[in-house]
């Protein structure tokens, strides 16, 4: 049986599984994480249930967030897993590194569950693999345009791009998503120009982990001096995330490079198509390749996509409802004694003047202390709001004002 319940589930006699749960369910004791990007790892945070992936996603996510991924355990790509009445393999999506669609093998068929999937090779990763199944459970995640333009040709545009830039003493920056679009943009720029590449502090953290499972990734954290060097001589590019204010340093000229472009992002800059998601067509023909029998979808374009399936590739398409959500628990107040404590603390180790100490530090050495996660960063956000510190966003940190 598969449903939603705050995630996709799925029950095979009195086994249990939830693949990228929004929302913790105490009934189902095990959780099975898709890739580390923010809406779909939410399951790390539950305590209580028993959390899968590969260790690339866990990696992430815990230099993304500065979170324990605790009670986990490792899928490796290729390996089955027993578990009760049913076999779970994993089988890599070619979205971002350590990313995964789950197959699930039962007596009687074999589920594939897939979120966002790229079924194109790039810089940093191959086309999805195909493992064909009974029933496909498919998130409809694709870009507006059903068909994005070839891959090689955005690359071509935005080097061009960055190239004029510097030629108009312009720093060419780049608003992309931290983990997937950026690590290919630093490779691109490693690849075919000869200029220096700037990243955020977060994407830097984010890098080192796509090192470290062997991507060569030559870039310069923000947050350093020779960065700061490389940014007035000029003959760098910038890579920065989405929702960072650059509006602020004049002699940066902005593309956002997504699939989904706001229309504020259209209305400020420049805007390159690459993605690290298959578009409708490339998600249509990834299905008919999988041979599956039935297929659910659930998600963005679910509608669309299910109808689709349906008349051109004759397969029956349903849409998962996802409309269904049981009430969340009451969030308990925070105590105010430990938030002033919280608060004392924090201001008590960031000292020096004119000194941005990182978030990610702070955060740390707060939970070393005792401290918990929700505790510190309502104390950041209110010692931010009583201006007694003041946040950076291109550091990712704090400083007194």
């Amino acid at each position: 049986m598969v449903r939603w319940s705050n995630g996709v589930a799925i029950r095979s006699n009195e086994t249990k599984l939830l693949f990228d749960a929004l929302d913790s369910d105490p009934d189902i004791p095990d959780l099975f994480i898709s890739h580390a990007h923010f809406d779909h790892s939410k399951g790390f945070q539950f305590p209580i249930q028993k959390k899968r992936c590969t260790k690339e996603t866990k990696e992430l996510y815990e230099v993304d967030t500065s979170r324990e991924a605790g009670n986990w355990e490792p899928i490796r790509v290729g390996r089955r897993l027993q578990l009760g009445h049913v076999e779970v393999e994993a089988h890599d999506a070619g979205h971002i590194l350590g990313s995964v669609q789950y197959e699930i093998i039962t007596h009687d068929e074999n589920l594939v569950y897939a979120s966002h999937l790229n079924f194109t090779d790039t810089l940093i990763s191959k086309a999805a693999e195909v493992a064909p199944c009974d029933t496909l459970i498919l998130e409809a995640a694709f870009p507006p345009t059903s068909t994005l333009p070839p891959r090689e040709s955005i690359i071509v545009a935005i080097v061009k791009w960055a190239l004029d830039c510097v030629h108009e003493h312009r720093v060419p920056t780049f608003a992309t998503e931290s983990i997937g679009t950026a690590q290919e943009l630093v490779r691109i720029f490693n690849t075919w120009t000869a200029l220096s590449v700037v990243v955020h502090p977060r994407i830097a953290r984010v890098n080192q982990v796509y090192e470290k499972n062997g991507f060569a990734l030559n870039c310069v954290d923000a947050g350093t001096e020779k960065a700061q060097a490389l940014v007035e001589e000029g003959k760098c590019a910038v890579i920065i995330p989405r929702r960072f204010d650059v509006m602020q340093y004049a002699e940066f000229k902005v593309a956002y490079v997504t699939g989904w472009p706001t229309r504020a992002e259209k209305d400020l800059g420049t805007v390159f198509p690459l993605s690290e998601q298959a578009d409708l067509e490339q998600l249509l023909t990834f299905i008919k390749e999988t041979r599956p029998k039935s297929v659910f979808t659930f998600r963005g374009g679910s509608n669309v996509l299910a109808q689709l399936v349906s008349k051109r590739l004759g397969v029956p398409g349903r849409v998962l409802s996802t409309d269904i959500r049981r009430p969340k628990p009451s969030t308990p107040p925070l105590d105010e004694e430990e938030l002033a404590a919280c608060e004392d603390y924090l201001l008590g180790f960031i000292l020096i003047p004119n000194l941005t100490y990182e978030r990610r530090e702070l955060v740390s050495r707060a939970l070393s202390k005792g401290f918990k996660l929700s505790l510190v960063e309502e104390a950041l956000n209110r010692l931010t709001k009583k201006n007694s510190l003041r946040y950076s966003e291109m550091i990712d940190g704090y400083s007194l004002p």
